[in-house]
């Protein structure tokens, strides 16, 4: 069964400088109401970056403070700024990667002081969005080491942030509960369950935070909870999304594909069958499996009527195979001449319908009536005959002897002789005609 994953939250990343960037110099107006203020040298260089920023010309603001960044103490609050400033700039950019540095270092600085360099928003703000770059990181770099940094600081961070901050949203607890749910299922031998639990934790408080709460929480809910085991659970929101949503067809997948893992094959069906009612979940392999469904609960009678329909209205494939299933769900329901009148129909649509007369051979001689079995024998045979070949000879060489036509057990015996994996049996039958055909001369020979 394929499980619902959550968001990834990569889109986040588009957004982020927009998001980020306030007013390049607002941390300054912050930090004065806390004695911190920049050497004149500093905002002089300072001021050259907006024009910079308002020409997009990235390069040559970075390059202004790449400049400045030595002429000041390695610890100072010029410092935090000049970097808090860079990973602006860098974001604006779409370096991303590359903002995550200058950014840790500002924070760093910032968190190394008493009172610390930045207001408690700010500083929360950068650490929201550098989990967010981790994050991004760690879902595009293959270095495992590196992957599972990345996850760690990511998550530092933000259990930082939402134990911090007053007013967390439906997105930012999205976003810590995906973090949390990808980290946990990076390994997927060994997936670290509690990690999934805080995941549905956090999960939880974002359904507290709004009344209408978005379909990705729903998903990334679902993703836990399957991933717990706890399919119940998870079945009950998806009943509940199908409700809200019918036209969604994977909410219809998930839902059909979730009682399958529970064995609740009933509860599948009317998933399928209801998800049909909206246009969805017809294709011929949602319908081969909703006939299976019904095979397995042995309610045969509907399976053949759904298969009977499909094969004549293309949604179920014109292959042997099927048409031998719908003989088959006939034979189960003892409609034997039903069974035989639809394989005579396979016969007039298949290219190769040698199979279909094996199958046909063998129900009538289930039904006691040899001579038809001998004639859809010989079109078998006539027709290349069954996926076994040597079978069908096998087979009208018996009946042949059975029914005291010698001549013609002769002549199938010794084809099935031609075929390696016949040999042995198809010996000792020719074996037992022979004589038979020479008793029957012997009788003969003394009239």
């Amino acid at each position: 069964m394929t499980r619902a994953m959550p968001p990834s939250f990569r889109l986040l990343r588009r957004n982020l400088a927009a998001a980020f960037l306030p007013c390049l110099l607002a941390l300054t107006g912050l930090a004065v109401e806390r004695d911190y203020s920049l050497n004149d040298k500093t905002s002089e260089e300072l001021q050259k970056i907006k024009p910079l920023t308002d020409a997009k010309n990235w390069d040559a603001g970075i390059a202004v403070l790449d400049a400045q960044l030595p002429k000041v103490e390695a610890k100072s609050f010029d410092a935090a700024i000049i970097l808090q400033v860079k990973g602006q700039l860098l974001l604006q950019k779409g370096d991303y990667p590359a903002a995550i540095e200058p950014l840790e270092r500002a924070v760093a600085l910032s968190d190394a002081q008493s009172p610390t360099y930045f207001e408690e928003k700010a500083t929360l703000e950068i650490v929201y969005y550098l989990s967010q770059l981790y994050y991004q990181e760690a879902t595009t770099v293959k270095n495992p080491v590196l992957v599972a940094s990345y996850y760690d600081k990511a998550e530092q961070g933000m259990s930082r942030w939402v134990k911090t901050t007053k007013k967390p949203t439906v997105e930012s607890l999205m976003f810590y509960a995906s973090l949390l749910y990808n980290h946990a299922v990076q390994n997927q031998d060994h997936p670290d369950n509690e990690m999934v639990k805080r995941a549905l934790e956090q999960t939880d408080a974002a359904f507290h935070l709004g009344a209408r709460p978005k379909d990705n929480l729903y998903l990334l809910k679902l993703a836990c909870l399957q991933q717990l085991n706890r399919n119940a659970e998870a079945a009950e929101y998806l009943e509940l999304l199908v409700k809200q949503k019918p036209e969604v067809k994977n909410y219809w997948q998930q839902l059909a594909a979730i009682y399958l893992t529970q064995t609740q094959d009933i509860r599948a069906i009317l998933a399928m069958e209801r998800a049909q009612t909206y246009g969805h979940m017809n294709s011929s392999k949602d319908q081969f499996n909703l006939i299976g469904l019904y095979f397995n609960i042995g309610q045969f009678e509907h399976a053949a009527e759904l298969l009977e329909t499909g094969l004549k209205n293309g949604v179920i494939e014109n292959e042997t195979k099927n048409w031998e299933l719908l003989a088959y769900s006939y034979q189960q329901l003892h409609r034997e001449f039903k069974a035989i009148e639809m394989l005579k129909d396979a016969t007039k649509v298949l290219s190769r319908p040698g199979q279909i007369y094996y199958q046909i051979a063998q129900i009538y001689y289930s039904l006691d009536k040899a001579d038809d079995s001998i004639a859809n024998l010989q079109l078998c045979v006539s027709h290349g005959g069954s996926n076994k070949p040597h079978q069908a000879y096998l087979f009208l060489a018996y009946l042949g002897y059975e029914q005291k036509k010698f001549d013609l057990a002769l002549e199938a015996a010794n084809k099935a002789l031609a075929f390696p994996e016949g040999v042995k049996e198809a010996a000792k039958m020719k074996s037992a005609i022979v004589e038979a055909i020479k008793e029957r001369e012997a009788k003969l020979g003394r009239f």
